[in-house]
């Protein structure tokens, strides 16, 4: 009999099989050596050996089906009893071996079937007895034939029993192990990915760029992927924050929604050569649960600081228009009829005059300070270079942003700061071959210095070729804003520096 599925049924093969052995032979031995070889031990032998030989020819798996067992148990004890009956019946030793279809039908199969054997071999038994010794009946000796035939069937079917329940409580207690055990990976990965955070943000503000860098080398180092790109909800759409690796054709696309409390505060799309399964899906889901956390956070933080500069600006704007601004008019007024009461005065009219430019000049600036605040968000320097380097590819230069933004320009001027700084970001990473791209500077609204400054070959500026009007450009926006644009470039790079306000 071929070993089972299971460790203990392979076990309980091995025992069964040798018990039967070992009875068969010492009942062939002792009948032998009894009665002699004569026409009934040998055709005794025969017939319980094509029972012996049967069951351990078999397949485990065979003899388990509940038909061939009901039929084995019922086989094994006709053949057994008849080898009994050509040997003595209660007087043969064949009696031990007709024990062993009670122990098949109680072990491999149920209590039920296995005291339906014993009782079929408890009244085949008598019928024997009385077809061979009618007068004699043996009482004691079929009471304690049925009462064995009874106990082997109650102890190896409760035995039975015990076995599958071990085996039901170990396969549990594996499942869970393993269970506990992919729980503590995806702990473990969730934790070191949460390390990640805290050691990007120990020394400087928490920003979507950084969590999506942490996020796509967590990934990397966990995940068999060959790309990812990490995305943040924004209020013009997704916001790209972080990308590694290109979309090839080939290959299979995984989108990884970042929710908190039924809120989509991002995705992530990770590229690999084989399609996740929905189990690999669920796992990263519970992996990138801090990605969404933190997303979530930052959204929430940026949601706070617009609604509160936004109702700043507006109280402010409405004071200089309501209380400044009448009274810088109120005061022009004055000086109005001030000069106009003292014409014969030169040195006092000239005095007034200049008074009267200075006020003209505030109420002009509290005017423009006015429409500044009235607008709705003003353009950050910060957020448009990270949105520019997230959308970078990946072979080009690292960008590095040293920049210091107190406020963002002032929003009369920013945009032509944005697209002065971005025109000279994507001539450094298109045009000067460089490695390294860094823009450093610093921004506090009406004034600030910003440089784009690259490693690169350098480039002359009377050798650029007809038709490419980027620098051009950038001088007329330069003069738009009354700003000082300064380029300066040598076979070690090229510098693009952009000024304004007050010297």
């Amino acid at each position: 009999m071929p070993s089972s599925r299971n460790p203990w049924e392979s076990r309980f093969d091995t025992v069964f099989i040798t018990v039967l052995w070992a009875l068969f032979a010492m009942a062939v031995f002792f009948e032998n050596f009894r009665e002699g070889w004569t026409v009934e031990t040998v055709v005794a032998a025969g017939t319980a050996g094509l029972y012996v030989v049967g069951s351990t020819v078999v397949p485990g798996q065979v003899l388990r089906r509940p038909v061939i067992r009901e039929v084995v148990a019922l086989a094994g004890t006709l053949l057994v009893m008849t080898s009994a009956a050509l040997t003595g019946t209660t007087d043969s030793m064949y009696l031990l071996l007709s024990l062993t279809p009670v122990l098949f039908a109680a072990a491999f199969g149920t209590l039920r079937l296995g005291l339906a054997t014993a009782g079929f071999s408890v009244g085949l038994l008598i019928a024997l007895v009385l077809a061979q010794e009618p007068a004699q009946v043996p009482i004691e000796d079929l009471l304690l034939w049925s009462v064995l035939y009874v106990l082997v069937a109650i102890a190896f079917g409760r035995a039975r029993r015990i076995l599958i329940e071990v085996r039901e409580r170990a396969d549990m207690l594996a499942d869970r192990s393993a269970q506990i055990g992919r729980q503590l990976e995806r702990l473990q990965k969730s934790y070191d990915l949460l390390t990640s955070l805290a050691k990007t943000t120990e020394g400087n503000e928490l920003n979507p760029m950084a969590v999506g860098a942490a996020t796509l080398e967590s990934i990397s180092s966990h995940f068999d992927v060959t790309g990812a790109i990490v995305a943040l909800a924004g209020v013009d759409g997704p916001l790209v924050v972080a990308k590694r690796g290109t979309d090839s054709g080939d290959l299979f696309r995984t989108m990884i929604p970042l929710t908190v409390q039924d809120r989509e505060v991002g995705f992530v799309v990770l590229f690999s050569e084989e399609e996740m399964s929905s189990g690999e899906r669920q796992e990263l889901d519970d992996y990138l649960r801090p990605i969404a956390l933190a997303f979530a956070n930052i959204l929430l933080l940026q949601d706070i600081a617009r609604r509160a500069v936004r109702e700043e600006r507006t109280r402010l704007a409405r004071e200089l228009h309501d209380e400044i601004g009448p009274s810088l008019a109120s005061l022009g007024l004055a000086l109005d009829l001030a000069l106009l009461q003292h014409p014969t005065e030169p040195d006092l009219q000239s005095h007034l005059q200049d008074l009267r430019g200075s006020v003209g000049t505030l109420v002009e600036e509290v005017r423009s300070t006015v429409a500044d605040l009235r607008v709705a968000e003003p353009l950050s320097i910060t957020v448009t270079l990270h949105r520019l380097t997230a959308a970078l590819p990946e072979e080009a230069p690292e960008v590095v942003v040293q920049l210091t933004e107190r406020r963002p320009p002032r929003p009369s001027i920013s945009e032509e700061i944005a697209a002065i700084v971005t025109e000279s970001l994507r001539n450094a990473v298109q045009h000067s071959g460089a490695a390294t791209v860094t823009v450093h500077g610093e921004i506090d609204f009406d004034r600030g210095e910003i440089t784009v400054h690259d490693n690169g070959k350098g480039f002359m500026r009377g050798r650029v070729l007809p038709g490419h009007f980027g620098l051009l450009g950038m001088e007329e926006r330069a003069a738009k804003i009354g700003g000082r644009l300064n380029i300066t470039s040598t076979k070690a790079g090229t510098a693009v520096s952009i000024t304004w306000g007050p010297d």
